[in-house]
């Protein structure tokens, strides 16, 4: 409890940064409200760093955001503004240093070898000592899976992500986009009801990160999974998301909650049309000033 912290200590230095903050911030116009039935939801969530002599980061100040159970959220924001520790504190990953999180798609079981969250990172994730097909059945080891359907799930999620041949291959012979549709094949393979993805696509060429942006909508499409993606591509956001999430400059709040009102399913070719350059437009002026006022610190 915040009664029971010394003064001084790191807990101590780190609550009283968030609460300067937090008055700082009073006057400021509220994030948008918690709904029901949300697969996570996150109310008045601050976290601040503090180093080993006592220097404080605050990294982001009463976030107030809620994940519907079955949509794909888009986070975006200025580098540096909080995106990737609001998406690690929302699957478990760290704790809010004040603030509450309820996220029972994360927290609870769900049985027959499936994972309630997954992850996917920009840097793959990948054992390089084993091969495609155990890097994509290693999850389902964990859970216990037999060996004959942990191996049949891999090599049907390897089929669906278009890796069959390579199963005994191993990942260093595979090139980027292939490794991360690895990567989103060992995700999805343990069911998990919500997959948390940071910038899982910023390590690939842009013509591979167009196939792999069209590889997940059409898989996001099959399974309509709860999916968070933290990016800081203003297309990639919106050609995925159901909503855009813009963060503030650090300290990160929410500063915009977009509905992205485009029909699915989408494709590539959905960037050209004037309802997703309308969009773009709105997102870039509730960003521009934010990606400004980032430089300033940097």
């Amino acid at each position: 409890m915040a009664s029971a912290r010394r003064r001084g200590t790191p807990a101590a230095v780190a609550a009283d940064a968030v609460a300067l903050a937090d008055q700082r911030l009073s006057g400021a116009s509220p994030s948008p409200g918690l709904v029901g039935a949300a697969a996570m939801e996150v109310h008045g969530v601050s976290k601040a760093f503090v180093d080993p002599h006592g220097h404080q980061l605050l990294a982001l100040v009463n976030v107030d955001l809620a994940i519907e159970t079955g949509t794909f959220v888009s986070l975006i924001g200025p580098s540096g503004c909080g995106k990737s520790t609001l998406l690690r504190i929302m699957g478990g990953l760290d704790q809010p240093s004040t603030g509450q999180l309820r996220a029972p798609a994360v927290t609870g079981g769900s049985g027959g070898g499936g994972a309630r969250s997954a992850f996917v990172f920009q840097d793959y994730g990948l054992m390089p000592w084993l091969t495609v097909l155990d890097n994509v059945a290693f999850g389902l080891k964990m859970a216990r899976v037999g060996k004959t359907e942990r191996r049949e799930r891999a090599r049907a999620w390897l089929a669906r992500v278009g890796l069959s041949g390579f199963e005994r291959a191993y990942p260093e012979q595979l090139s980027g986009g292939m490794r991360q549709r690895l990567s989103l094949a060992r995700a999805f393979v343990t069911e998990p009801d919500v997959l948390f993805m940071d910038e899982p696509m910023g390590a690939v060429d842009p013509q591979t990160r167009l196939l792999l942006q069209e590889d997940l909508l059409r898989i996001w499409e099959e399974t309509r999974k709860t999916v968070v993606l933290v990016t800081h591509s203003l297309d990639e956001a919106l050609l995925l998301g159901d909503r855009v999430v813009v963060m503030t400059a650090r300290p990160g709040r929410v500063k915009l909650d977009l509905p992205v009102d485009l029909d699915r399913p989408r494709t590539v070719a959905t960037t050209g049309g004037p309802a997703f350059a309308a969009l773009r437009n709105t997102l870039w002026g509730a960003l521009r000033d934010e990606v400004a006022r980032s430089m300033e610190f940097s």
